[in-house]
């Protein structure tokens, strides 16, 4: 087994909902992150995928869906119905279910990350999301592995956002980089 990890960063706002400390204010964070993939066979060309390919599916779908946009939970209803008003870009959490009560924490946050990176890449054969490293900020971080995730949060996710992600994969297609098949 081998692995690849490509990096990138986002800048989003977010509030954690009932914590007692600074963290209930509205604040945002840039993001740095770093998605693994796990491959045991490689095209000939040499690699399981090209870096840019990863950029192009995942990375893309992390700045459309979470860049310069407001991390809630469903059930912050007053800052959600503010954003909504203004137009501003939102990502409902959906680990616990479409609306249901679920903080936008970095370890939340890099939960649906592995999850959105495996709906996104299985259309991708012998390459599967390995983990996210997400940081916070320069000295706090998370890491998640794709077996981490409880299967119940994987099955909420799922039936919340599959639909959309698998279209967004669909639209995006796959790139061929190497030109002997082209």
């Amino acid at each position: 087994m081998q692995y690849i990890t490509r990096k990138g960063s986002f800048d989003s706002g977010h509030r954690v909902m009932n914590e007692c400390m600074k963290c209930f204010n509205l604040h945002g964070h840039t993001y740095l992150y770093e998605l693994a993939f796990r491959f045991d066979t490689m095209e000939d060309i040499g690699y399981a995928i090209d870096f840019k390919e990863i950029k192009r599916v995942g990375c893309q779908w992390i700045d459309d869906m979470l860049d310069h946009g407001f991390i809630a939970n469903p059930k912050d209803t007053v800052y959600l119905s503010a954003a909504q008003v203004e137009g501003s870009k939102i990502w409902e959490m959906s680990l616990s279910g479409k609306g249901k009560y679920c903080n936008p924490s970095v370890e939340n946050i890099a939960r649906e990350i592995v999850l959105a990176m495996e709906i996104l890449f299985s259309q991708y054969k012998a390459l599967d999301i390995a983990h996210i490293i997400l940081h916070e900020t320069p000295n706090c971080s998370t890491k998640c592995y794709r077996g981490s995730v409880p299967p119940e949060e994987k099955e909420n996710f799922c039936k919340a956002r599959e639909k959309e992600i698998r279209a967004y994969a669909k639209e995006k297609g796959i790139v061929e980089y190497d030109d002997r098949l082209i």
